[in-house]
């Protein structure tokens, strides 16, 4: 039984994954830093590098497959990688696939919090785009903050927005 395939797939997608936390964190600096050119650039080398880790997944399912021929049994879809490291009987294949899962499974958690907090800094960036937004087509102006007499008409009150919301 020849679990190499399985390996290199495997360790393909650890250094995968490893780029897409870098370039999380790099997301993240943009983020913060508002550097939108940054984030452009960053944005497309995550999708290139998603491409390349759905290709890597393909590589890895194609290698269970055969490796689940081998041992005689029929593939099925609900395998899971712990699954199949019982079903390996040799020592240091069952080990380097151990080692290799763990090691993804750190690097996919560690992707999904730099995720979490992208997507938690990409909308307090939005929510502050949308109130500045406000701000300055005067959504709050029409509200009355100060006191005024009943008597007093606002017929002559100029208004001097910066951008007009009804253009």
């Amino acid at each position: 039984m020849d679990i190499r395939e399985l390996c290199e797939a495997l360790e393909t997608m650890v250094l995968q994954h490893d780029q897409l936390i870098v370039l999380a964190e790099r997301k993240k600096e943009a983020l913060i830093g508002n550097d939108i050119n940054v984030l452009n650039e960053v944005v497309n080398k995550e999708s290139r590098l998603v491409k390349l880790v759905a290709e890597a997944e393909n590589r890895r399912q194609k290698a269970v497959v055969v490796l689940l021929s081998t041992m005689g049994l029929r593939p099925q879809s609900g395998y899971k990688l712990a699954d199949l490291i019982r079903m390996v009987t040799n020592a240091e294949d069952k080990l380097k696939l151990t080692e290799l899962a763990e090691r993804l499974s750190l690097k996919l958690g560690r992707l999904k919090n730099l995720g979490h907090i992208n997507s938690r800094l990409t909308q307090q960036a939005i929510d502050f785009n949308d109130f500045s937004l406000s701000l300055l087509t005067g959504v709050y102006d029409d509200q009355d903050y100060v006191y005024k007499k009943p008597s007093d008409t606002t017929q002559g009150k100029l208004n001097l927005k910066m951008f007009d919301s009804r253009a």
